[in-house]
């Protein structure tokens, strides 16, 4: 039979691992301990609910590190800068209300913070036309603020002179850069949206593309400004065929 520290570090462990907004898994592993029909009903001691929260301020700091981590744009749970910074807020909010804190923790953010933008820096520079920081300077320069770190001014300057890419753009741009199987690619204006494409050697489409749409914020040159950027940042030869 579970005992009720295995009923708490079993939640612990679900937190951990939940969705992004992990103080809402917090209150649903509390009531699933402590109130539904098919949990355990314990009476929840403090040391239960410091090892919840503990779960909730972890599971923060690796989403946060997620989206710092330059490898993961071509994952489909990377959320980029903007939401990086928005997490890092829900964070320290969150600890300040329960007057927690983790040693090493805003030097750790800081530190791929910094890791980021080097690599950010290092791609625009040899080859990429936009940018992966999806929110905007003033914002950045705060979060690096926040967490003690500085953000070189030249890596600053050259990335915002670049147009932005959203977070769902930036993975599936750099999904298609990445297909080696596919060394073909093409653009195209569908009318209320851009196209772009990648084949393979037998003139085969790789199944995903990316659409470059309008939004409220933008016209139909602003899109295809950015359609461009991609189409060109993508390391492919042109495909020398027509392609519908």
């Amino acid at each position: 039979m579970d005992t009720s520290e295995n009923y708490v570090q079993e939640e612990a462990e679900w937190i951990e691992e939940s969705g992004e907004i992990p103080e809402v898994a917090f209150y649903e592993a509390v009531s699933y301990l402590t109130e539904e029909e098919d949990g355990p009903k314990l009476t929840l001691a403090p040391s239960d609910i410091k090892l919840l929260e503990d779960a909730v301020i972890y599971r923060y700091k690796n989403i946060i590190l997620r989206d710092l981590d330059y490898t993961n744009r071509s994952s489909p749970v990377f959320r980029g800068m903007k939401r990086a910074i928005i997490n890092y807020e829900r964070l320290i909010k969150y600890q300040t209300r329960k007057d927690r804190a983790v040693s090493g923790q805003k030097e750790e953010i800081g530190r791929s913070l910094i890791e980021y933008m080097v690599r950010e820096f290092q791609d625009i520079s040899e080859w990429r036309l936009y940018r992966t920081i999806n929110c905007g300077r003033e914002k950045l320069e705060k979060f690096a603020k926040e967490l003690g770190v500085n953000i070189a001014p030249e890596c600053l300057e050259i990335c915002f002179k670049l147009v932005p890419l959203s977070f769902d753009e930036v993975y599936l741009a750099t999904l298609l850069a990445e297909r080696d199987d596919y060394p073909y690619k093409s653009l195209h204006d569908r009318g209320d949206y851009f196209e772009i494409v990648i084949s393979n050697e037998d003139k085969q489409q790789l199944s995903i593309s990316l659409k470059i749409c309008m939004d409220e914020k933008t016209d139909k040159q602003d899109m295809r400004l950015k359609a461009d950027a991609i189409y060109r940042s993508i390391p492919k030869s042109a495909a020398t065929w027509d392609i519908s």
